[in-house]
């Protein structure tokens, strides 16, 4: 049968009423096609049926009149998208980023406005972007079998998952839930804990929202790899729901925001080793926030904690727990998700040029390997020596690294090694609170 125009796609009608259009990959063949998907000689490995579209990707083309499509399967999403992120790493200021931060920025302004001419759609005149905003809505009909096959499939897997009584976490239905899909987006610094150091870290680290929409009344099932305590002693809450995390907008509530699996084989994510060996050690199962001084429970599984953690050469407050990273003493923080977000009066404003210090684009419960409040000085005064407080930088001058600022450096002045960029809180902020502003703490 011919196929027929709808809605700016190439809609196939099938026999039944079905409605189907075909991946729009634009490099090369569909996976599916050349792996001979289907065993129907009638059916069209290319075809992607719209009233199941779970396992599909939907991509938007700049160019109004584009008939090619608007999704993939995800796997042939999958492979494309490996190819503009080769391309981004050739691409300006992208060259410096990590391959976890270009992943993290692709689809954003940031990382799509350099990588876009590789993103060149199959209808020749215009551009395909991933839409963020669009999660799949659930099957509406029975494909071919498919839905019982899967559903089937779920059943087993449930199954086995209770035999082997691995835990399974149920979302609080009062709000959206955290998709944990395997994801390369958090910024994690590799960890010690009372054992082995975390490799320091020089890669920038504001996360910019990234990640699927996500649905309610669902599951997060953690991974089967990640151990019960980390190594912790059992001390640690178990986090039972996510319904703390309602209180963020929306296009928050995704596992590129909030950092929900680990990253390591077999549970042994050093980051999360790290922070809980260490509050372990001290017989922590709270820590205090160095901005509020609100009490946050420590979770034994990512998001460890509702806010971040962070290391800094200095020692902000007295909460805060001195740790040895290759050889240097740290100090490591915690900032609650209500400091971060600068709700209920919670603001911190620059002393010097009144400028609202921003923690909403770091991502929550894991811990950054550098201090966050010294990572992006906004005037001048941030940058002085901490001896002769003349600039250690001109002030248009930026380091390359976020984590730069925690290092020690040398005054081009007086030559004093010091960790200059990274400030006393007092001398920094103050807080506004209502319509007065008072000075830190």
């Amino acid at each position: 049968m011919a196929p027929r125009r709808a809605h700016g796609m190439d809609v196939v009608g099938f026999e039944g009423g079905s409605g189907y259009t075909r991946c729009c990959v634009p490099s090369g063949d569909c996976l599916r096609a050349q792996q001979q998907f289907g065993t129907n000689p009638g059916e069209d490995p290319m075809a992607i049926a719209l009233d199941d579209l779970r396992d599909t990707v939907r991509v938007t083309c700049n160019n109004e009149l584009c008939t090619a499509g608007r999704y993939m399967h995800r796997e042939c999403f999958e492979q494309w998208e490996q190819t503009v992120l080769a391309y981004l790493k050739t691409c300006g200021r992208a060259r410096s980023w990590s391959e976890r931060q270009r992943h993290q920025n692709l689809w954003t302004k940031k990382g799509y406005d350099l990588a876009y001419k590789a993103c060149g759609c199959k209808c020749g005149r215009g551009h395909l972007k991933k839409d963020l905003d669009w999660m799949p809505p659930p099957p509406t009909s029975n494909i071919f079998g498919r839905i019982e096959e899967m559903d089937g499939l779920n059943s087993k897997k449930k199954k086995r998952r209770n035999r082997n009584s691995k835990p399974s976490l149920t979302i609080a239905s009062v709000g959206p839930l955290i998709d944990s899909r395997t994801r390369t987006g958090s910024l994690s610094c590799s960890s010690s804990g009372s054992s082995s150091p975390p490799a320091s870290s020089s890669e920038p680290s504001v996360s910019p929202v990234h990640g699927s929409h996500l649905k309610k009344k669902s599951k997060i099932d953690f991974p089967e790899r990640i151990r019960l305590t980390g190594g912790a002693n059992g001390i640690f809450t178990r986090r039972l729901d996510f319904s703390s995390f309602n209180t963020l907008p929306k296009n928050k509530l995704n596992s590129y925001q909030i950092k929900t699996e680990d990253e390591g084989n077999h549970g042994n994510d050093d980051t999360r080793c790290f922070i809980l060996s260490t509050l372990a050690s001290q017989g922590r199962p709270k820590v205090h926030c160095i901005l509020c001084e609100e009490q946050l429970l420590v979770f034994d599984r990512y998001p460890l904690i509702d806010g971040t953690f962070f290391l800094s050469p200095r020692q902000h407050a007295k909460s805060c727990i001195e740790v040895k990273v290759e050889g240097r003493t740290q100090f490591l923080t915690v900032v609650c998700m209500a400091c971060l977000e600068g709700v209920n009066g919670r603001t911190i404003l620059c002393r010097f040029c009144n400028q609202k210090w921003d923690g909403s684009s770091l991502i929550l419960g894991s811990m950054y390997s550098y201090d966050i409040f010294a990572a992006m000085p906004c005037c001048t005064e941030r940058i002085k020596c901490n001896s002769c407080y003349k600039p250690v930088l001109h002030p248009s001058q930026r380091l390359n690294f976020f984590s730069d600022y925690s290092h020690m450096v040398p005054c081009p002045h007086c030559r004093t090694l010091d960790t200059h960029f990274v400030k006393p809180l007092s001398f920094c902020f103050t807080r506004h609170m209502s319509q007065s502003s008072i000075l830190w703490p």
